[in-house]
């Protein structure tokens, strides 16, 4: 016996020191995924299936099983204390049992093939599966394949979990005592997995019907009718199904990922969380919803219609994607702006060593690629706009172009990606998904406008960017008519509002605010002079650093203005 166990701790230390790496890691856990949809494919003798039932079967597995390989990792290091790479080892050997149950099902049911997904069923039903190991009927939703992967991996991490405490305690019952609560804690961790549509039927449903009285029914009807996500239909149950569980695994796969880190690297991450350039996301956020805004009124639909659960879900999702392709952008300038950060922001993560370059990197391409594969979920057209919008702000930050070293230039870029993040609300809401209906006068408003102000970012970069040869405005022209001429473009993008929108009753509003905002840009400093004139003051309220979120502001209250007198 001692030998048995001497041989499977060798065998268990060999797996978790195997050398690896994220991205050797990804490519093993994604070819995992991708054996899983062939085998099945394969069992089922690669009968037509449409290219949009492939899509969210892949994006729906991929999410479901990263998910449960997430927690698993977190939930096994946390009882056992044991390091996060080791676990993530052991596991991803553990996961080729994966490819097992659509093989046993079909072994089974003597080549006819069981419908494997999940259990349904209300709260009480749930309690009485929970203890009969997923109650009756085997041939659909937790399938025999299925169950006897549950019954394979709790024994496998129990075995796991009784040898590395036994090594280290050197006692059968406290091996035992921890074992156990492995075993019972992966079967919880499955049974939620496994019935989990139940779960998010009963707290959407639950405060209409009443918590106990969701059926088998009411999560069928949820999950596997006919839906559109904003104006694009799917119809496929099937397909239905996986898309609404990709829109809610999205949603639970970020947060558990935030979680982990804030739990495992929290100092990176609040150092990473300091540099995304708050302003920037709001803006990026108020780009999508503005477009969603003006598509529902260009389309003469009523937005009440679009608002429900996974709408919800969806609309959640692509900001989330807007503002990871932001992030991603954020990488690739502080990978370019290294010299400039050094002189001007030396508090960003790679200045402060944070992160190699190589680490950084990484994160960016995550960041990219995640972007694409979220958006693609709710809208493969929105995708296409990010994939622009990247490739907008590569040749804008980066060699051999890098092209935010020419005034003017660099800004008429900027304004073209932030135009993509705009169409792509609008087109939300198209019938075709389109932009027939985008009025061409929004969009040339949007462009002039965006030139002529983005510039104001400039200007805490000033020693930096003329170090590196970046020729922004004020390193132009001097702070001083710097100031002049950028708060001059805002208020002429204001004065464009009235003539492009041809809504003159916004001329005096334009003014006002376009005043303002020429004001606030004169009167801001680099270390914040006072923002009624006089001495420089370290404790202004106007400065380099902050005059975006005032500008913001001034345009948000223009813009509620703006709206209230077009509904009128």
């Amino acid at each position: 016996m001692n030998k048995m166990l001497k041989l499977m701790k060798n065998l268990i230390t060999s797996i978790e020191e195997n050398p690896t790496s994220i991205m050797k890691w990804t490519v093993a856990f994604t070819s995992i995924i991708a054996l899983r949809i062939f085998i099945e494919g394969w069992i089922g003798n690669f009968r037509n299936k449409s290219s949009l039932f492939i899509f969210y079967e892949f994006t729906h597995t991929f999410l479901f099983f990263i998910i449960s390989f997430l927690l698993f990792l977190f939930l096994i290091s946390k009882i056992l204390k044991v390091s996060l790479s080791k676990i993530s080892n052991v596991i991803l050997w553990g996961f080729l049992i994966i490819l097992t149950p659509p093989i046993i099902d079909n072994i089974i049911s003597r080549g006819n093939g069981f419908w494997s997904f999940y259990k349904f069923d209300g709260i009480l039903g749930l309690v009485k599966r929970f203890f009969t190991f997923f109650g009756d009927k085997p041939e659909i939703g937790i399938t025999y394949g299925v169950r006897l992967e549950v019954a394979m991996v709790t024994l496998l991490l129990f075995v796991y979990a009784f040898i590395k405490i036994k090594s280290e305690k050197n006692k059968n019952i406290i091996a035992l005592k921890y074992s156990a609560l492995v075993a019972f804690s992966s079967y919880l961790l499955f049974f939620i997995l496994g019935t989990f549509p139940s779960y998010i039927t009963i707290l959407v449903e639950g405060f209409k019907k009443g918590f106990l009285s969701v059926s088998e029914v009411d999560i069928a009807q949820m999950f596997m009718s006919p839906f559109s996500i904003f104006s694009r239909e799917i119809m496929e149950i099937t397909s239905v199904f996986n898309f609404k569980m990709s829109l809610v695994y999205v949603i639970l796969f970020s947060f558990i990922v935030l979680v982990g880190l804030f739990l495992y690297q929290k100092e990176r991450l609040v150092s990473f969380l300091k540099n995304i350039r708050l302003p920037q996301i709001i803006y990026h956020a108020g780009l999508i919803s503005s477009g969603l805004g003006l598509g529902i009124m260009a389309n003469s639909s009523s937005g009440d219609k679009y608002f429900n659960f996974f709408n919800i879900l969806g609309f959640i999702i692509l900001i989330e994607s807007v503002i990871l392709a932001w992030l991603a952008s954020v990488v690739a300038n502080d990978l370019t702006d290294k010299k400039i950060d050094e002189k001007t922001n030396n508090s960003r993560p790679l200045i402060q060593n944070k992160f190699t370059e190589n680490e950084y990197k990484i994160i960016g391409i995550f960041l990219f690629l995640f972007s694409l594969f979220f958006s693609a979920i709710v809208n493969p057209k929105f995708m296409l706009l990010l994939i622009a919008y990247q490739a907008i702000a590569w040749i804008y930050s980066s060699w051999p172009l890098r092209l935010k070293r020419f005034a003017f230039i660099s800004t008429f870029v900027s304004a073209v990606a932030s135009l993509m993040i705009f169409f792509g609300g609008f087109m939300l809401l198209s019938p075709n998904q389109d932009l027939t209906k985008f009025p061409k006068s929004i969009a040339i408003l949007l462009v002039v406008a965006y030139t002529l102000s983005l510039p104001i970012k400039d200007f805490k970069d000033i020693e930096g960017d003329e170090k590196d040869g970046v020729n922004t405005i004020p390193v132009i022209f001097g702070e001083y008519w710097g100031k002049i001429i950028v708060g001059s473009g805002i208020f002429v993008s204001f004065l464009l509002s009235v003539v492009l929108l041809n809504e003159f009753r916004l001329f005096w509003w334009a003014i006002v605010f376009g005043g303002i905002s020429f004001w606030m840009v004169n009167k801001m400093s680099a270390k914040g002079g006072s923002a009624f004139g006089g001495k420089k003051d370290s404790r202004s309220l106007i400065n380099y650093r902050n005059i975006f979120w005032w500008i913001l502001g001034v345009i948000s209250i223009y813009g509620i203005i703006l709206l209230e007198i077009i509904l009128l």
